[in-house]
């Protein structure tokens, strides 16, 4: 069960676009960066992991059309949301060279609060170039990289497992190690880069309880609740929002950035705090 709590706007441009220049509102819309509050419930959370707080935040793409300010304003934000567990989506840049240059920019995370990142399609270079310098960058920011790993959480008897596979796209995912995680858990939340790897996970019996992802951007430019150029193979099935197949519950965020162009219609960019409950 989900439960919304409030949606806070942080403005980049202005408060309010003039009549004579609406045309720039796709453009003023992209700027904006929500933060998401919501309660997960779940009967599978153990007690000891009640109240559990985890923010979220993907498809950044730094570069040409998301700044060092920018970059500045999204971290600001992650840490105002006071979380246990900092989870990244992947797409840090909008190719790996700026990928590795946002990890650069920003300010080490704090060593105390964990902060896990998966990796985006758009985080891989050509063909053989190595990862290993946005590794690096992303350890000397406090920041553990999951690919094809799992992270465990310990709270008394009673363990709760982040799943990060590789990127469907571009990666090589692997669910096996997720599996023996997954199965040594309590409850687990897989956070894949994006969501066309649910139907393979699925397929391959993956335990997961919550999912949460990113990639789509919401659709970044949608009309009427569709868009014209899904970025998931799946179209619009994976859109948006929360989203319940077989029995697993899967949250697709509409992402920080954007990509080809700065613009939004019809889907807002967002970040999410989510406090996990037990649900009695």
């Amino acid at each position: 069960m989900i439960k919304r709590i409030a949606a806070g706007i942080m403005p980049r441009l202005l408060q309010k676009v003039p009549k004579n220049k609406r045309w720039l509102y796709p453009f003023w819309l992209a700027g904006q960066l929500d933060l998401t509050e919501e309660e997960y419930l779940s009967p599978s959370l153990p007690e000891a992991f009640d109240g559990l707080n985890l923010a979220f935040a993907s498809d950044i793409h730094f570069g040409p059309l998301f700044h060092r300010e920018e970059a500045d304003r999204l971290i600001r934000m992650l840490l105002s949301i006071q979380a246990d567990l900092i989870l990244l989506g992947g797409d840090y840049g909008n190719e790996l060279s700026n990928s590795i240059a946002f990890f650069q920019h920003i300010p080490a995370f704090s060593p105390v609060t964990p902060v896990l990142a998966v990796l985006g399609n758009h985080d891989y270079g050509k063909p053989g170039e190595s990862l290993k310098p946005l590794f690096n960058a992303m350890r000397e920011k406090n920041v553990i990289p999951l690919v094809n790993k799992a992270y465990s959480l310990i709270r008394g008897n009673k363990q709760l497992a982040i799943l990060g596979p590789d990127d469907v796209k571009c990666g090589k995912p692997d669910f096996e190690p997720l599996k023996e995680a997954a199965e040594a858990a309590d409850f687990s939340v897989f956070i894949p880069h994006s969501p066309d790897i649910i139907p393979l996970a699925q397929e391959a019996e993956l335990p997961f309880d919550l999912a949460i992802c990113g990639h789509t951007h919401g659709g970044q430019i949608v009309f009427f609740g569709r868009s014209p150029h899904a970025s998931s193979i799946y179209g619009d099935r994976f859109r948006t929002g929360w989203i319940r197949e077989n029995d697993q519950d899967i949250l697709v965020s509409n992402g920080v950035g954007t990509s080809i162009l700065p613009m939004r219609i019809g889907t807002r960019p967002q970040i999410h705090r989510i406090t996990l409950r037990r649900e009695v």
